[in-house]
């Protein structure tokens, strides 16, 4: 098994946090597990079984296919006894999911990718796109996620449902949209989320409810891992001190920072970047 983490949370409309590959042995089994994003597993070779506790029974998955795990969903999934699957698996976010999804035919009731042709051909233009950024996970970023948005065009193309009617109101993704455009000029002197519902021009309570349901966190924790995703930049790629950073990033109290930083990642700041080679 390899896999490689990402950190391209200012990318908001499709994040992908990591990319990982893996060779299961007969009967392999992983859960009932709950993650807090998006996961999908396209299988290369073999089969196995994926199942959603309280949706349905474990449903085959082979070559050329692949599933879908949501947020906040139970699940598991084991490899086939005698051909056991390979498959490479990817976790993302963002507010494009709900629209390329629906162009792969996939949705919480049909969770399960089926492809419309199965040939060698077709198949190697859907994964050549993952293994190009498993090959150069440490390319440029526009590299890896042009790739990465490329393997949702690819299934797009071949998959058998073309496309699922949307079910979200174009004017919900318009307030999403301008919600994270206001982060994102303004996170460094954002004051209260009134600011942001003001610009939106809808409650507080109402955005917080909509970005619940589109990125499965609070509006106030997506500010504050987009200001921590802006320190880590500065982290690396400046000499500024610890309290500088935190001031640039919207801390008025460097104390609240580096609290905030630990929570997210495990280590102080100063110690994450010498181990980022700062």
């Amino acid at each position: 098994m390899s896999n490689y983490i990402f950190n391209f949370n200012e990318c908001q409309d499709l994040i992908l946090i990591e990319i990982g590959s893996q060779k299961c042995t007969p009967l392999y089994s992983f859960g009932p597990f709950i993650r807090n994003e998006y996961i999908f597993h396209y299988v290369v070779s073999g089969k196995g079984y994926f199942s959603k506790f309280g949706r349905f029974s474990p449903k085959e998955v082979k070559a050329g296919e692949g599933f879908l795990v949501e947020p906040n969903c139970k699940h598991m999934y084991y490899a086939d006894e005698k051909n056991p699957w390979h498959y490479i698996w990817v976790v993302f976010k963002g507010l494009l999911i709900p629209q390329y999804l629906r162009s792969c035919g996939i949705s919480k009731d049909t969770p399960v990718y089926r492809p419309k042709n199965y040939d060698v051909q077709t198949t190697q233009k859907v994964k050549e796109h993952l293994i190009a950024i498993l090959d150069a996970p440490h390319h440029r970023k526009s590299y890896v996620l042009g790739h990465f948005h490329l393997f949702f065009e690819a299934l797009a193309e071949n998959a058998m449902i073309q496309e699922i009617p949307a079910t979200d109101s174009p004017l919900k993704n318009f307030y999403i949209s301008e919600a994270v455009r206001y982060i994102q000029f303004h996170y460094q002197g954002i004051k209260s989320l009134d600011e942001i519902s003001g610009f939106c021009n809808i409650s507080r309570n109402h955005l917080t409810r909509l970005f619940q349901k589109q990125f499965h966190t609070t509006l106030q924790d997506y500010l504050t891992q987009y200001r921590l995703s802006k320190a880590q930049e500065l982290l690396v790629s400046t000499s500024l001190s610890i309290s500088e950073i935190a001031f640039q990033v919207g801390y008025q109290n460097e104390l609240n920072f580096l609290r905030a930083f630990k929570k997210k990642y495990g280590l102080p700041p100063s110690q994450w970047r010498v181990r980022n080679n700062l």
